[in-house]
């Protein structure tokens, strides 16, 4: 968790440095979101898988991959380098958090587990308070590839310690038979919808052959995918966990409290940095708010939604969501790093609130047989809202700005052809900029205006997220299944409970 907090949070402080280092801005948003493709498809998978190979298995797979993903991302010499190279730590990520939340669900009842995923959600939210100083102190002094060289030392001491220090214990889902052709539907039909999405945002053309070649065949795999489903007898996702509402709902404010949470790490860097002009190191502090808030939110979710009960705290965790986006949409060129630091606040604590109790929602709610891949399916959600909020917000947030740059005329107009994307980024990001200071203004003016208005789209998504809410559940219960699903070898008794200890 401590990786996964800190390779997010560091990538989004870092990656204005990286833009002005390689240019190719159209391409920022890939940074983050090659990482979350690769990550968003492969959650099935490792979430399924880890109940027929092995949690402590699996694990290790995920480790290996990013490891050597991490080091390729330090040593990428341009941006397209280190998109493919983000997307092979995705491929490994997609094992980090969801099999350790299972184990979570798994090991404890439900009262404690509610105080642990509390813990464990302000454990994510100290790792990326420290992401962004880690983060802005390593772009700043040292390069900003060692926010890369980072990750392997901590990882292959994780993987020590699990090696060390992890019991594990057989599921009733262990040796049944593996749904292959499902995975391989279910893992491209995601990749391939993403990636039409974001070739359509990216190049603002639906006639590209490419985006409906990838829609088309993605569809066509899921429809195929769902067919599947409904013969196997150990599918990778059960489609009856969908005929109950609270679930159902839980999975979208999961989807939301992703998208709104990964928007805020990616875009209020850009705006202190790209428009205030505002230095890395001071970039960096602007989110510093956003995690502490995150912390206290997160223990303070674990041990009041017993009192409270799940609805009113997912709705609690929205509305401090639409406020915080709401107030960042005042932003302009005049204000200081302490005002947006401040807004942040509001965002941290729905953000901390949501995570530990959508998990809770979750998992209250299902048995133990289905507790992997609830979970899985509850971090896919989160992340493919991740991966929709920076990927497609950044490419709207750029080509608004474009829009802006050509309201341009004159010698500015001339400035800003002649020296393209990566000179532009020049003019934002760097601390010392060789154009005339009254375009830099211009130019500053019209990225806050394309990042206010990504800010208010993320506040209407949170208002449809309070909407949501009130179809969760209003207590925590431990229900039987949901309607069609068994547990494996009905009759026997139950498992995937270990032993008392």
């Amino acid at each position: 968790m401590t990786v996964s907090a800190l390779d997010s949070t560091i990538a989004g402080t870092v990656t204005p440095t990286i833009v002005a280092e390689f240019g190719h801005v159209e391409l920022s948003a890939w940074v983050f979101g090659s990482y979350m493709l690769a990550l968003t498809a492969l959650l099935p998978l490792y979430g399924k898988f880890s109940d027929h190979l092995g949690r402590k298995r699996m694990i290790y797979i995920g480790i290996a991959i990013f490891v050597v993903g991490s080091i390729w991302c330090g040593l990428s010499r341009s941006m397209v380098e280190l998109v493919a190279a983000r997307a092979l730590q995705g491929l490994g990520a997609a094992a980090l958090f969801p099999i350790g939340m299972a184990v979570i669900g798994l090991q404890f009842p439900p009262r404690l587990r509610s105080r642990l995923q509390g813990i464990f959600a302000s454990v994510f939210g100290l790792s990326s308070l420290l992401g962004p100083l880690v983060g802005s102190g390593i772009g700043e002094y040292v390069g900003w590839r060692w926010a890369f060289f980072i990750n392997p030392p901590i990882l292959l001491l994780a993987a020590w310690l699990i090696h060390r220090d992890y019991q594990e214990h057989r599921t009733e889902s262990t040796g049944q038979k593996i749904d292959v052709l499902g995975a391989v539907l279910v893992t491209y039909a995601i990749a391939a919808v993403l990636f039409a999405l974001y070739e359509a945002g990216e190049k603002r053309d639906l006639g590209e052959w490419t985006v409906w070649v990838a829609l088309g065949t993605g569809i066509a795999a899921f429809v195929a995918f769902l067919r599947v489903e409904r013969r196997h007898e150990s599918p990778i996702i059960p489609l009856a966990l969908f005929s109950n509402g609270a679930l159902t709902a839980a999975f979208v404010v999961n989807f939301v409290i992703g998208l709104v949470m990964y928007s805020a790490i990616f875009f209020v860097p850009v705006f202190a940095q790209g428009v205030t002009g505002g230095s890395i190191g001071k970039t960096g502090l602007t989110l510093f708010p956003f995690q502490v808030a995150s912390i206290v939110g997160s223990l303070f979710a674990g041990r009041a939604i017993f009192k409270a009960g799940i609805r009113a705290m997912a709705m609690l965790s929205m509305f401090l969501l639409a406020l915080g986006f709401g107030a960042l949409m005042t932003l302009d060129t005049s204000t200081s790093a302490w005002t947006t630091a401040a807004y942040t606040l509001l965002i941290g604590a729905g953000t901390g609130v949501g995570l530990p109790v959508l998990t809770i929602a979750v998992q209250s709610a299902l048995p133990p047989h289905l507790m992997g891949i609830g979970t899985s399916i509850t971090q896919l959600a989160r992340e493919f809202g991740g991966m929709i909020g920076v990927s497609m917000l950044g490419v709207l947030q750029y080509y608004l700005f474009v829009d802006e740059t050509k309201q341009l005329n004159g010698k500015a107009a001339d400035l800003v052809h002649e020296a393209g994307p990566r000179g532009v980024s020049e003019m934002l990001f760097s601390d010392e900029s060789k154009f005339p200071a009254d375009l830099v203004e211009l130019l500053r003016s019209g990225l806050s205006s394309a990042v206010t208005s990504v800010f208010l789209v993320t506040g209407i998504i949170c208002v449809l997220g309070i909407a949501v809410s009130t179809r969760l559940a209003k207590e925590m219960r431990r229900p039987g299944p949901p309607p069609g699903v068994r547990p494996a070898g009905a009759g026997a008794s139950p498992a995937g409970r270990p032993p008392a200890r």
